[in-house]
């Protein structure tokens, strides 16, 4: 096994591959003679050519593609959630489909890694891994701001994820849902989430109590619970006085 090249990832977004490269692996009589790309743009801005040649889609460097938000599920504001910008509040957790499509080669697999470029700013991300062989569609995440601020994306520019593919040995028969049908809905896969779109909390010494906090928690309890017992039988000794 050895991840493809920068070359390689280019010749696949332009020329594309056909499952009918890989006798007896897939069955479907609709994908014959039909070219996958490995990566397409949903929004139809940019030709294959166009992809290949955009470091912000193919990679700067090395052999990884890089991958755009598209799709939101989150509880945000119109303001917060535009065509260019995702801005994302403080402990607020959100689920995202990519804005890119993948066709993933029979004969390869990718694996999903975030974008330190954008993880450093405070963003924690979940439902990351392995991409198997013959999957199509768009590809889903799930991100926690961590931070006590607000975290803005530029949706055009800001790459999230990069995904690094590499050739197997041999090709491996696709799964027969992500390969005949593809994720392209984020109403599709929203129906599997298990987190709980509400706000959350910052993981920051401003939402976490500090030894300090505890110690002035724990003396002011022992203080009304000493008063509510004072007051207690002094009601106590009132009443059997009179």
């Amino acid at each position: 096994m050895s991840n493809l090249n920068k070359e390689e990832i280019k010749r696949l977004i332009i020329a594309g591959w056909k499952c009918d490269e890989f006798p007896n692996m897939c069955p479907l009589a609709s994908h014959k003679n039909k070219i996958h790309f490995l990566l397409e743009d949903s929004c139809g801005d940019h030709s294959q050519e166009e992809l290949a040649k955009n470091d912000n889609y193919s990679g700067r460097e090395g052999n990884s593609v890089v991958l755009h938000i598209g799709e939101i599920k989150a509880l945000l504001s119109p303001q917060q959630n535009t065509e260019d910008i995702l801005v994302i509040p403080p402990g607020r957790f959100a689920f995202f489909m990519t804005r890119e499509i993948i066709n993933m080669p029979l004969d390869c697999d990718g694996t999903l890694f975030m974008n330190p470029r954008v993880s450093n700013r405070g963003l924690l991300f979940f439902t990351l891994g392995h991409i198997d062989p013959g999957f199509r569609g768009k590809l889903t995440g799930t991100f926690l701001n961590t931070t006590s601020r607000e975290i803005t994306i530029e949706k055009k520019e800001d790459g999230v994820l990069y995904l690094v593919i590499s050739r197997l040995d041999k090709p491996s028969r696709p799964h027969a849902r992500t390969h005949e049908h593809p994720q392209l809905k984020v109403d599709e896969t929203v129906r599997d989430l298990s987190f709980s779109m509400n706000p959350g909390f910052a993981l920051t010494t401003e939402n976490f109590a500090t030894k300090k906090d505890l110690e002035n928690t724990r003396n002011l309890l022992i203080a009304v619970i000493s008063i509510s017992i004072a007051i207690f039988s002094v009601v106590v000794a009132l009443v059997k006085l009179m």
